[in-house]
């Protein structure tokens, strides 16, 4: 799949590079688990909030990829780790 960005901030960048390795591994017939290492965890919150947001296209777009991932077979799983430099 080919993805275009232009005129991107941040948070949208963080959310487009979800996007993709989620995709990826949608495509890929062997994986059933996806881990998702970010030092953006507010980034993936926002995956995940069904209130009017500036990504909202973004997340939309997210929550099909993972539609199709779990739809593959019930038992797949994905998991986000913060890997922030916070103490």
């Amino acid at each position: 799949m080919l993805y275009h960005a232009v005129n991107v901030i941040l948070a949208e960048v963080e959310l487009f590079v979800i996007r993709s390795e989620i995709n990826q591994a949608v495509q890929m017939q062997d994986v059933s688990c996806t881990i998702v290492i970010t030092d953006a965890i507010h980034a993936v919150e926002k995956i995940f909030d069904p209130s009017m947001h500036l990504h909202q296209q973004q997340s939309i777009a997210i929550s099909k990829e993972l539609r199709a991932f779990f739809s593959k077979h019930t038992d797949d799983t994905i998991e986000f780790l913060d890997y922030s430099n916070d103490e």
